[in-house]
């Protein structure tokens, strides 16, 4: 880029390259960022001077769990700051897994220099390029500064791209350069994010097929919930008396309480009545789904009917099911165009007996044999029963996979991952959120953050359970497409009772009663449930 020639063009301000940092990101709306203790001083001065909140952590991974978790919770941008950039290896599987799970991350970090390379400074790889090329797989764009003018419409740009159509982490690096110099930064462009139009005439297509099906079903993923749709979900839903299944992501974006909600999963872990509606339906409409491997048991999804797929990003699109129409469009516009050309043709609200169909095909909820200790799904039930909580964060395993039966009645109050690349959404969402909010984990998911708990515990307004079986068990999919419960060879050796109680003051739980009165007690942040190793679940088969 080239020099401004006209200050006019510039902020009109001289600054080195930290207050630049914290005028842009102040800028663009951005309100808290999330560090290390080791952030610079210069940086955390200019921070605070331009009213930014910034959530310190022991280490760059805790610190990304929490901008991923600030992140999905506020349907917004997680951004993350860190000086020098070589320890953000640390948090690569988080980066990949908010990739993988369209989770907008702005991640900045630093170059020790970009005049004077390969000098064996502190904190540097052996080239100026290790890092980028680290990340670059894992971001939507990287891009590095290397003049103070250019510091504001990069990261504007990076942040404009994090949160554009399929939002995912984009990354910028700073020559630490600029924090020694003075410049005249450019003014921002005050671009905003971009979302994919549908075409009309697809819209059209659509229209007529649901207008003309005897049974319609909707399938909303996570798209709905990312693009603000799930009023409009239920308003469609209502207006063609079509039965919506959720996929396990997209819990909550119609409520477990709606007549028309069939249920969460597809194929082998779906519901007795989303199987049964999917297979006899002759028109299928996806919203905002990818088919991962986790939402369709496998992909072992049957059906017959004519699929309608929508998806903002293409190349999700007939990798996994081959549509007959496919939809490539933000879900949120796609549904707001279907339901214009819809109620067009639908003068009232279509009657064709859906809930009918959906309470005659559902089983008694959670049916499971009998048997003494603690199975996950009594954890489920306990929880549905004494509720108490505003959000729920869930780190998938197999301990915890029942919790997708777990009741959700608001939207926006469910989070998971269905890559399954890392643990720490459980303990992440916790602290993070703002609400009375529980992190639903194993052993795995929390013994690697017990240092990051042991100092924010206190801000955990809900609470962090830990359905632990003693690392006993886990989701094979090595041997089969289909996910299954497999017994391990190999069990946790850490006595975490003790950890609980001493380090975390938190309470061990081997009965209902005492699960029960663990979840009422307002002052037990961490409850330890002993669960049964040989546990049956009532959604994942075991071999």
């Amino acid at each position: 880029m080239s020099q401004p020639k006209r200050k006019e063009e510039t902020v009109g301000v001289e600054m080195k390259g930290e207050e630049a940092l914290a005028y842009v990101l102040n800028d663009i709306g951005i309100t808290k960022v999330f560090s290390t203790y080791s952030l610079p001083n210069m940086i955390k001065e200019m921070l605070k001077k331009y009213n930014i909140e910034v959530e310190f952590s022991m280490t760059v991974k805790d610190a990304s769990w929490l901008a991923y978790a600030y992140a999905i919770e506020n349907n917004s941008v997680g951004t993350i700051i860190q000086i020098p950039g070589s320890k953000l290896t640390d948090a690569v599987n988080v980066i990949a897994q908010a990739y993988m799970e369209s989770v907008p991350l702005l991640v900045i970090s630093s170059v020790r220099s970009h005049k004077d390379t390969g000098r064996a400074r502190i904190g540097e790889f052996r080239t100026i390029d290790d890092l980028s090329n680290i990340l670059s797989p894992i971001t939507k764009t990287k891009e590095r500064v290397i003049s103070i003018e250019e510091i504001t419409v990069t990261i504007e740009k990076a942040y404009k791209e994090a949160v554009s159509n399929r939002p995912r982490p984009s990354y910028v690096e700073i020559s630490e350069d600029l924090f020694r110099a003075k410049a005249y930064p450019l003014s921002t462009a005050g671009q905003k994010p971009e979302k994919r139009t549908p075409d009309k005439n697809t819209v059209a297509k659509v229209a007529e097929l649901l207008t003309n099906a005897k049974l319609p079903v909707i399938i909303a993923g996570y798209g709905v919930v990312l693009s603000d749709a799930e009023d409009m979900l239920v308003e469609l839903a209502e207006l063609l008396d079509s039965p919506v299944v959720t996929t396990f992501k997209a819990k909550g974006s119609i409520s477990s309480k709606h007549k028309l909600f069939a249920g969460e999963g597809l194929g082998a872990f779906g519901t007795d009545a989303s199987n049964y509606l999917i297979e006899n339906a002759d028109v299928i409409l996806a919203l905002g789904t990818r088919f991962t491997q986790l939402s369709t048991a496998g992909w072992s999804l049957k059906y017959k009917g004519i699929l309608a797929h929508n998806n903002v990003d293409g190349e999700d699109i007939g990798k996994v099911f081959m549509p007959h129409v496919p939809v490539v469009a933000d879900t949120g516009l796609f549904l707001r165009e279907l339901l214009t050309q819809l109620k067009a043709k639908i003068k009232e609200k279509v009657n064709r007996g859906a809930s009918d169909i959906i309470y005659k095909n559902q089983r008694e909820a959670h049916s499971v044999k009998s048997h003494s200790g603690l199975w996950p799904i009594d954890v489920v039930k306990m929880l549905s029963t004494v509720g108490g909580f505003e959000k729920v964060y869930v780190d998938m395993s197999a301990t915890t996979m029942d919790f997708v039966r777990l009741p959700i009645n608001a939207k926006k109050s469910w989070y998971t991952a269905e890559s399954l690349l890392e643990r720490g959404i459980a303990v992440g969402g916790a602290i993070a959120s703002k609400y009375v909010a529980y992190g639903i984990t194993d052993l795995e998911g929390i013994l690697p953050y017990l240092s990051l708990l042991e100092y924010k515990v206190d801000k955990i307004k809900g609470k962090i359970i830990v359905l632990n079986d003693g690392g006993a068990n886990y989701i094979d999919v090595s041997s089969s497409d289909l996910p299954t419960i497999t017994r391990s060879q190999t069990s946790i050796n850490v006595n975490f009772d003790e950890i609980v109680k001493r380090t975390l003051g938190g309470v061990t739980v081997e009965t209902l009663t005492e699960l029960e009165e663990a979840l009422k007690s307002a002052d037990k942040k961490i409850v330890n449930v002993k669960i049964d190793p040989n546990f049956e679940s009532v959604v994942v088969s075991r071999i």
